[in-house]
Parts: structure tokens; sequence; C-alpha cells
């Protein structure tokens, strides 16, 4: 049985997306449950999508803990996935800049959705023609909806930004021996003061001009500059 949360806020496509997911499902051959959750606020208020799926028949249909959450914003809280993925500064696992990439390669905020549904579908598992793609889109800006699902579906190494659960090595290049020596100084004073607070690994190394600062289980650096 497979269970997907998408998380987000009014205006964001949250039904858009689950409802479109769970119709290509469906037309694959599952069983499918989808329940909301949402504040009555059309835009701004909290939206959560609960979506099952399995090739037998569902007994129950609430879902405790996902297997993916796709969180689009901060609204609702207590949401439990084994895999999270999310608009960029939302989580500690997969952040991907939706809407950036919306306005970079189709032009407009909007298709954002359509690359989270895009990486949706890569991460269920599900491939569908394009043929069966634009019969559960809408008709308006079909075109575009579709290639920004391709692009979501076919999302590059680069487009994904990394958070705590990942490693994370952050290179600093500095044109002046003072420069280096001042962030150096600031850069070990940091990994001091995450270390002391209960933090995870955190190591710094010195290679010449460069500073190499690895922190691992840190989602960012919590207050150090």
């Amino acid at each position: 049985m497979g269970k997907v949360i998408i998380s987000g806020e009014g205006g964001q496509g949250v039904r858009l997306i689950s409802h479109t997911l769970a119709i290509l499902l469906a037309n694959l051959g599952y069983e499918v449950s989808l329940l909301y959750d949402y504040d009555s606020a059309v835009r701004g208020a909290m939206s959560v999508a609960y979506l099952t799926f399995d090739k037998k028949p569902i007994a129950n249909p609430v879902v405790q803990q996902a297997d993916i959450l796709l969180k689009l914003s901060d609204k609702a809280e207590g949401l439990r996935a084994e895999k999270t993925v999310c608009q960029t500064g939302l989580c500690t696992d997969e952040e991907i800049p939706f809407g950036k990439l919306g306005v970079e390669k189709f032009g407009r905020e909007i298709f954002g959705n359509m690359i989270a549904l895009g990486r949706l579908m890569a991460l269920v598992g599900i491939e569908v023609s394009e043929e069966e793609l634009a019969k559960v889109l809408p008709f308006k800006y079909r075109e575009e909806n579709i290639n920004a699902v391709h692009f979501g579906y076919y999302l590059k190494e680069e487009d994904l930004e990394r958070g705590a659960k990942s490693r994370k090595r952050r290179e600093f290049d500095f044109a002046s021996e003072q420069h280096y020596q001042g962030i150096k100084n600031v850069v070990e004073v940091c990994a001091e003061e995450l270390w002391s607070g209960g933090r995870e690994k955190v190591d710094v190394k010195h290679e010449g001009n460069h500073v190499h600062v690895e922190l691992e289980g840190v989602a960012e650096y919590h207050g150090c500059k």
C-alpha cells in the first residue's frame, strides 16, 4: 500500500496535484482513496491531501504516516513521512525551489505545482504517456503543464537542494589571507557552538586558502554567519 501526503495552502495547487495523481493511479488499475483537510478560507489557509493507493481494496484510508510527504508550505503541523520533498527552506530532506523553477523554465511561478507533481510521480514510480497525462490536466495551459510535469519527473541532481539528512559540504574561497583568517575564525566559532549545542559531527578543514566545513545532521548554521 502506498501513502502520500500533499501539504500546502489555498492557491498552491494541493487539490490539483492530489486529484491528478489519484486519477492517474486509478487509470493504472489501483484502488485509490483521497481525503482532504482544509480551512474554510480560499487562499492562504491550510490545505492537506491524504492519498492512499493499493492493488487490493483499501480497508483503512486514514494516513498516520506517509511514504512520501510533499510539503509546499508550513501551515500544517504534525505530518509524518519516511521521505519529505519540500519547497526550499521547509524541510531537511529534499528541497526543491518549485516556484523559482516555474518562473525560470516556464515563465510563471504557478507552474511550480506541476513540477512538484512530476517529482511526486517519479518518487511514486508511475509512468504514463503524454496522451494519458493530457486527459487529466486542465485544458488551460495544458501544453505548459505537460512540459512542467515532464521537467519535474526528470529533475536533474543540480536542481535538488539537500538538507540536513544529507551530508553537506560547503567550500569558501578567499582572495586574501586577511579575509581568509577572519572567516576562518568565524567558521571555527560556529563549529564550536554547533558542537557544544549537541549537534552531530562538525568538521572544519583548512587547505591553503580554502575552508571546508562539513556538517552532519545540521540543516543550517543556526545563527552562525
